[in-house]
């Protein structure tokens, strides 16, 4: 074995045991980062993974308008994306003149909500809400339900 993979693979295995106490040994409680990006409501879960997905969506829709002289596609399909995912059920429609995104999960065993739904304006919040936007969503047998989708945690250093 070369000397300088030998000195990358012992390197690779201090940095896999971390910082926390002797080696070997392994921290049991999450750290406060893990804790604060899952929620505890099982809603609010379930809004922050459909408006994620609806964000990015309306963010192509958006791209598409605008590198076609602000004509909206009259479909999912000629944006370049699917309608159907693993886990949603997309849809494209119009709220007046605005695009309206509905994300639908496939399966609701389990979850609280059954969808999503926005318009561009979830992109406005983002800008100038620091990362966070609102959400309109149909709670399963209850009605329909606003909830704040707080912004991504940064990834770990």
């Amino acid at each position: 074995m070369h000397p300088t993979v030998g000195v990358a693979l012992v390197l690779a295995a201090l940095a896999c045991q971390g910082s926390g106490g002797a080696p070997g040994s392994r921290r049991m409680h999450p750290s406060a980062t893990q804790r604060a990006s899952q929620p505890k409501d099982p809603a609010q879960a379930d809004a922050e993974l459909m408006g994620r997905e609806l964000l990015e969506i309306m963010d192509r829709v958006m791209s598409y308008r605008s590198s076609h002289q602000g004509r909206l596609p009259s479909s999912l399909r000629q944006a370049g994306l699917d309608s159907l995912a693993p886990q949603f059920i997309r849809r494209l429609g119009r709220k007046g003149s605005d695009p309206l995104v509905t994300i639908v999960l496939r399966n609701t065993a389990g979850h609280v909500l059954n969808s999503c739904q926005g318009t561009q304006t979830v992109l406005e919040d983002q800008a100038l809400r620091g990362g966070a936007f609102d959400v309109s969503c149909t709670v399963i047998g209850e009605g329909t339900q606003y909830f704040t989708v707080p912004p991504r945690e940064p990834p770990p250093k």
